[in-house]
């Protein structure tokens, strides 16, 4: 009987055992973050939620789920013991530059549960602190100025730690707010400094990173700097480098509005144009006078001359009087700046030569051909000098009655004959050309013929656009337009000779 009993101690007494090695593992293994604690069999995770108090365990081994028949697995039987953080509060970032008056900032603190905030004593007033919270602070930048935030954050683990941030504010502003551009000038644009910081710094520190690995500009990157112009058809103005870029486009005035980063800026833009009623007057000697006349001039002096009087002369109210045959200047300044008007002067006999051409390359039932280049609609390019030229007595040395020379033989005629003006191409604003010259070309190469010369066509006139500026014009036959057309010219390198058949 007593072994009885004795036997049924001791195996009481290793159950008690077992169950008490049960329950001191369960607990060791929940209380622990430290993964590198584990047991054979038994894993237990635990993590902290957003409520610091609560703890959330989870465990790996499906021999731990909750079984109704194990005590140990019953609710009544688990023990929740806190986990014990130790990650460190941090700020978002340590360094902040930012625009007095512009937007503010919000700074966060991670890992934290409880946060005071105190900006340096120094300068506490350059800016305004709001919406404290263990998570983020609003910072408002007032006045331009450095100072020193400190945070002082508890983490889960009840540690205090002190953190700081540097702040820097700036004003804002720019090299001007008012600008004028001049149509007149040979740059019509301009760029205006943005002064005061650097801007990249303020997309960079507040959390942006660069889409373009390129072009790192905030300017153009944050979709917190913004500009619009009033009236487009006035001027336009961009984003370029850092900087603010003003085209003049017409005259006229308009406000440029840009925001960066909360802050309102705007630039008067002015843009001058001093304009003719004619850029170029073609015409002949004897002609009338021809009258001058600028505009968005108001209110300012306007100083007439001529570059060449014994070509043209000029009064002091812009009266142009033609006095010989060639090319000249006459300018007009006003402010500082000049607009020129090219007068051309041709003899009378080549200005209407140049009429019968333009009429005969506006007709639409003219081809070239050389076969047929005498026949009536039908051109090829010297035949076109020839006929055009004939009907004045001007017929380059030729005396086939029913026949016209090359234009290898029309060239040598301009040469031989003291006709030649050039020989070789000649810039347009040189204004050695006028209306009627001919001009000789070897575009083939080797012909056996005088000076390579393969093709020719009649000087026209001067012309201005506002887009390019001034140019000149040619009529000629064509082969590759198969008929008579007007077209720019070009100071080519194949051009060999330039002649003037009607001098007087």
């Amino acid at each position: 009987m007593i072994k009885e009993n004795v036997r049924k101690e001791i195996c009481l007494l290793l159950i008690l055992t077992i169950i008490a090695s049960l329950a001191f593992d369960r607990t060791v293994y929940a209380a622990t973050s430290d993964p590198s604690i584990q047991g054979d069999e038994i894993t237990a995770e635990a993590t902290v939620s957003a409520d610091p108090d609560t703890t959330v365990a989870s465990e790996n081994n499906s021999s731990n789920e909750a079984n109704p028949n194990d005590p140990l697995s019953s609710d009544n039987a688990t023990t929740d013991v806190p986990i014990v953080s130790n990650a460190i509060p941090v700020l978002n970032t340590e360094r902040l530059h930012l625009l007095a008056g512009g937007m503010p900032y919000e700074l966060r603190v991670v890992n934290a549960v409880s946060v005071t905030y105190e900006l340096s004593a120094d300068y506490p007033s350059i800016a305004v602190l709001s919406n404290e919270s263990a998570e983020s602070v609003t910072i408002t930048p007032m006045h331009s100025g450095n100072t020193i935030l400190s945070v002082n954050a508890t983490g889960a683990d009840g540690q205090s730690t002190v953190l700081t941030c540097q702040i820097t504010i700036s004003e804002l502003s720019l090299a001007t707010d008012q600008i004028d551009i001049y149509m007149n000038d040979t740059e019509t644009s301009m760029d205006i400094a943005i002064q005061g910081i650097d801007l990249n710094a303020i997309y960079y520190e507040t959390g942006n990173e660069w889409e373009d690995t390129i072009i790192k500009d905030a300017l153009i990157s944050d979709s917190r700097c913004t500009i619009q112009t009033g009236n487009s058809k006035v001027a336009d103005a961009w984003f370029s480098e850092g900087f603010i870029h003003v085209k003049g486009i017409s005259k006229g005035i308009t406000n440029t509005k840009i925001s960066i980063y909360g802050i309102s800026l705007s630039i008067r833009i002015q843009v001058h144009h001093y304009t003719l009623n004619k850029y170029v007057i073609n015409t002949y000697k004897g002609s009338p006078i021809k009258n001058l006349k600028i505009k968005g001039a108001q209110g300012h002096k306007i100083t007439w001359s001529t570059g060449n009087k014994n070509v043209a002369s000029v009064s002091k109210t812009g009266i142009v009087t033609i006095n010989g045959i060639g090319t000249t200047k006459i300018t007009a300044k006003v402010n500082d700046r000049k607009v020129i008007c090219i007068v051309s002067v041709s003899s009378k006999t080549a200005y209407r030569v140049v009429k019968d051409a333009r009429d005969i390359s506006k007709k639409k039932n003219i081809q070239y051909s050389q076969a047929l280049r005498m026949s009536k609609n039908y051109y090829d390019c010297s035949s076109l000098i020839y006929r055009c030229y004939r009907p004045y007595g001007i017929r380059f040395g030729y005396t086939h009655p029913t026949w016209a020379p090359t234009a290898a033989d029309e060239g040598r005629w301009c040469k031989n004959s003291g006709h030649a003006t050039a020989e070789e191409a000649v810039e347009i604003l040189s204004c050695k050309l006028v209306p009627g010259d001919t001009i000789y070309y070897s575009f083939n190469g080797n012909n056996g013929r005088y000076l390579n010369i393969d093709h020719t066509a009649m000087f026209s006139g001067y012309a201005y656009d506002p887009s390019i500026g001034y140019y000149g014009m040619v009529i000629e036959a064509s082969s590759s337009s198969n008929t008579v057309t007007e077209r720019m010219y070009y100071a080519s390198d194949s051009i060999r000779l330039i002649g003037r058949p009607s001098k007087k």
